[in-house]
């Protein structure tokens, strides 16, 4: 469907800027585009490559563990029904690590291996694969590195100076997001007790 919505946008982006004599400008746009998304890649995979090389060595040297040991009473409560699966929980806390310190596409892979270790074949997401997902998506960054790098590849003069921003942005995004999931589930079961 977003194929047909992307395709539409561009063919009657083109189709106008014909129409109103534009078209110079807009092939020069395209080119310029181009050129920016480049630069813009070349600087975020640097930026990738440095983080998920700390984030290996984070998981060889035992600090992921050490993170996971932290966040345990923590994640006991938000996932009761993993509190003894340490895969899961392992999974969980790698991912809750590499969205601490910015890096969502590194935080990915952990994150998939934790979705599918809590799978257990339904077609339902249950109430943890949902705070997971709601944790994933709304996650409190501590050091927001692909936005600074992003910022750094436009020209920003200080690009971490979002960053208390940020943490206001995700934290209060994360509590309304988890509180939710909850309050979603408190229905749903007082639903189920009186049927």
């Amino acid at each position: 469907m977003m194929n047909i919505v992307w395709a539409v946008m561009i063919i009657l982006s083109v189709i106008y800027s014909l129409a109103s004599g534009n078209g110079t400008a807009a092939s020069g746009a395209v080119f310029k585009g181009c050129e920016n998304s480049i630069k813009l890649l070349l600087t975020l995979t640097g930026s990738m490559a440095v983080w998920s090389g700390i984030m290996n060595i984070a998981d060889k040297s035992g600090v992921s563990e050490a993170v996971r040991v932290f966040f345990s009473p923590v994640l006991k409560l938000l996932f009761p029904k993993y509190r003894s699966d340490k895969k899961v929980m392992s999974y969980v806390s790698t991912n809750i690590t590499a969205n601490l310190i910015g890096i969502g596409n590194a935080a990915t892979p952990a994150g998939l291996k934790a979705i599918s270790a809590m799978y257990d074949g339904s077609r339902k997401a249950d109430s943890s694969m949902s705070v997971f997902i709601v944790m994933n998506t709304a996650s409190i960054q501590i050091i927001p590195t692909t936005i600074a790098a992003m910022r750094a590849a436009h020209g920003s003069k200080a690009p971490m100076e979002i960053t208390v921003c940020i943490w206001i942005s995700s934290f209060t995004a994360l509590i309304v997001g988890v509180a939710a999931v909850k309050l979603t589930e408190m229905f749903r079961n007082a639903g189920k007790k009186e049927c």
